[in-house]
């Protein structure tokens, strides 16, 4: 150690803070070790203040094709969400059947209150088939 050099600081931080990469800061670690001898590979991780874990856990993501960037906290579910989805697309279906279910009633209605209207002369005009639902 260096005589005129100041001495570091001994009070510890209030709060440690997680050390976080980057995916370049990864990847470059990553070459850096595969290109490395067995003690070039040791002065690394101490350069760099990594456990050999760590340096493992990225290599298998990088070897199974999965992006090196993590989020932490809970994954989301795929399942959870469609069924979500589904459960939406249900309830607008349902909407929808519901308001075409109205409009055949009402034109049922409207088709009884035509006829009598028209008395005699409607019994001998060409009725489309939905006419004789409403009839009951």
């Amino acid at each position: 150690m260096d005589p005129n050099s100041p001495a570091p600081d001994p009070e510890v931080p209030a709060k440690a803070t997680r050390r976080r990469f980057t995916a370049a800061d990864k990847a470059r670690i990553l070459d850096a070790y595969e290109n490395a001898s067995d003690i070039e590979r040791a002065a690394l991780f101490r350069r760099e203040r990594i456990y050999s874990s760590l340096l493992s856990s990225w290599r298998q993501r990088r070897v199974a094709g999965r992006p090196l960037t993590v989020r932490r906290g809970p994954k989301p579910d795929l399942e959870s969400a469609q069924t979500a989805r589904l459960q939406k697309r249900i309830v607008e279906l349902e909407r929808k059947l519901a308001k075409a279910d109205q409009v055949i009633d009402i034109q049922g209605k409207v088709y009884s209150l035509l006829r009598a209207c028209a008395g005699e002369s409607a019994d001998k005009l060409d009725l489309p088939p939905w006419s004789k639902r409403s009839a009951t």
